[in-house]
């Protein structure tokens, strides 16, 4: 007798509220796709960046604009999910994102130069960008109402803890080496692409509506876009150079740079949670405003005082409100846009957000090298951040008037 559970079983368990079989495994590879996908294949970069120059593979500028290659691939890789998903599917573009982002971590462990490790970079962002965009959607998709909101919450979960893991982990790793630290981080990614590979869902009817033309003449739908467009830069330099400037700049080194490190992902493991939390409580527009008002003022925190309270409070506020911001950036979109242009309007303004978080990388980077400071990055964040809570501030107010 075949003991192999068939694919109808799983229904009547999904539709069980609470029960785990019937989400669990499927909001766990999400997990597994989010962690990779930014955890690993983006934010292991930014504990291991002092180590790279101390090892003399990069210099500090290279090593800078090596970190902007993977901004420069989540920019492709966001405009890319939707129209590869619809090609192949979602799940076979997860399972095959997951299982190349595997592979562009192996392949830093080779120093093969800056041109070598640039190509790697990029395929590492464009693959998290993928997963990211796809994963949830993907997840929650066939789930019933009552556990969507569960399953997300453990599919995005997946961010924090592996920033965490790269904080704590990575600064050890490297003390055996830089190749040591690529691949023991590689084979963790593909240990999750192997988990994850069976246990994602097919694919279901799209609801009606879903290709419906979204109102992109809404003046609140634009400004909300502006205002997460300035998000993308505004958080580039903690995410990017933050561990660098304790390491280096403040010349604390690459084990202490890597316990804030650590911070920011302890803050990014609540975030989403706390952005869904904040939208309900005040309503998806003016959670935006106060979510990014509050995140331009952390990240101007280390030009006031460089005092460990004070570097734990900003690294851990940019943590908690990076993936928070997602949340409520893509509640504002559907709220702005309706059911059957959600999709289309959160796509747009992912890629906003993904432009000019590679133009920002870039752009810090070209002034890092110029400045030997990173204290400026801190000033352009954070008043980038400061005008796009303005612009979510005025598009409050035309919400108001065009949403009951």
């Amino acid at each position: 007798m075949d003991k192999t559970p068939s694919r109808s079983m799983a229904v009547p368990v999904a539709a069980a509220a609470g029960q785990a079989p019937g989400w669990l495994a499927p909001a766990l590879a999400g997990f597994a796709a989010t962690l990779l996908g930014l955890g690993l294949a983006r934010f292991a970069y930014t504990p291991l960046l002092p180590a790279l120059v101390q090892e003399g593979w990069l210099t500090s500028s290279q090593a800078a604009y090596l970190g902007a290659a993977n901004l420069l691939g989540y920019l492709v890789g966001a405009l890319a999910a939707a129209p590869l998903g619809g090609r192949f599917g979602n799940r076979a573009v997860l399972r095959g994102a997951m299982a190349l982002a595997a592979l562009s971590l192996l392949a830093c462990a080779w120093n093969g130069g800056l041109v070598w490790l640039s190509v790697w970079r990029i395929v590492a962002g464009a693959t998290g960008a993928v997963l990211i965009v796809l994963a949830g959607p993907t997840v929650v998709a066939p789930l019933p109402l009552a556990v969507k909101a569960r399953a997300i919450g453990v599919v995005f979960t997946g961010i924090g803890v592996g920033v965490v893991l790269a904080g704590l982990g990575v600064p050890l790793l490297a003390g055996a080496g830089v190749s040591a630290a690529w691949l023991v981080v590689g084979a963790l990614a593909l240990l999750l692409t192997l988990a994850a590979w069976p246990h994602w869902p097919g694919p279901v009817a799209r609801p009606a509506g879903a290709g419906a033309p979204v109102k992109v003449r809404s003046a609140p739908l634009w400004l909300s876009t502006l205002a997460y467009a300035g998000d993308g830069i505004g958080y580039v330099p903690h995410t990017l150079f933050f561990a660098d400037f304790v390491a280096r700049g403040l010349g604390q080194g690459v084990a202490v740079g890597g316990y804030y490190w650590a911070l920011f992902g302890a803050g990014a493991a609540c975030g989403a949670v706390f952005g869904g939390w904040l939208g309900a409580r005040f309503g998806f527009p003016k959670a935006f405003a106060l979510l990014l008002t509050v995140k331009g003022l952390a990240v101007a925190l280390p030009l006031a005082s460089t005092t460990a309270p004070t570097l734990a409070l900003s690294i851990f506020v940019a943590g908690l409100l990076t993936p928070g911001s997602v949340a409520v950036a893509s509640g504002v979109s559907a709220l702005l846009a309706g059911a059957g242009g959600h999709v289309r309007a959160w796509g747009r303004m992912t890629a906003a957000f993904a432009l000019t978080q590679a133009v920002g990388g870039y752009a810090m980077s070209a002034l890092y090298a110029a400045t030997g400071s990173h204290r400026p990055l801190f000033a352009v964040g954070a008043v980038t951040l400061l005008a796009g809570a303005a612009c979510a501030w005025v598009a409050l107010r035309f919400a108001k008037e065009e949403v009951p």
